[in-house]
């Protein structure tokens, strides 16, 4: 079990325009399935053995593709030796003038949906629901998860001991900071760590 003094970061894509594009038009064959990543994992079985993706890019050399839920080998590695709960399936991607990249990539989902924030240490604000003034939560209106508007002060609950989830609270993916320091020995690319810390705070309407 990690110690309570452990820190945990927030994943966040990281771009560079080169081998992490901002954007990747893409298409995949066969069809990827409907899902919904923030709510809850998706299903493996709902996906085909393996896939073919085409890439408007010219490179590829990402290591964690989040906003594609592509992934390379050596972060597959990283997570099996971290315990890390998650499906990948194999996907042969071709990039522009029919090129492909030099690392092998997989789709990935994390398995593990965890809540981590401990409310009684806690500084947050529940969102409520325009209509019935209610709480958006599961004892007062049967949702799967609680919504939060705001969180000024996050404290991590003590007992939290995987090293790579998503996050129920932020709907991001949180990593420890072993994984942390494992990911940058390693040099792998395309993610940046967000650390949890008292000046952290969470507002679902940034950016809105």
């Amino acid at each position: 079990m990690n110690e309570p003094t452990k820190n945990y970061y927030i994943i966040q894509y990281s771009p560079d325009d080169e081998g992490v594009p901002h954007f990747m038009d893409k298409t995949w064959t066969p069809a990827l399935p409907g899902y919904d990543i923030y709510t809850a994992p998706p299903h493996q079985n709902d996906f085909a053995k393996k896939y073919a993706l085409k890439a408007k890019s010219y490179q590829l050399n990402g290591d964690y593709l989040l906003n594609d839920n592509l992934v390379s080998h050596e972060f597959i590695e990283l997570c099996n030796s971290l315990n890390v709960n998650f499906f990948y399936i194999p996907t042969d991607v071709q990039l522009l003038r029919s090129k492909v990249p030099s690392k092998e990539y997989y789709l990935f989902f994390l398995l593990d949906y965890l809540s981590i924030l401990d409310q009684n240490k806690s500084i947050f604000t529940i969102s409520k629901d325009i209509n019935s003034g209610k709480l958006n939560t599961p004892e007062d209106k049967g949702l799967n998860k609680t919504y939060y508007d705001a969180i000024d002060l996050f404290h991590i609950k003590d007992d939290v001991s995987k090293h790579l989830f998503f996050c129920q609270e932020i709907s991001q993916p949180v990593c420890s900071q072993e994984f942390k320091v494992k990911f940058e020995s390693l040099g792998l690319k395309g993610i940046e760590f967000i650390l949890i810390d008292d000046n952290y705070k969470y507002d679902a309407w940034e950016g809105w």
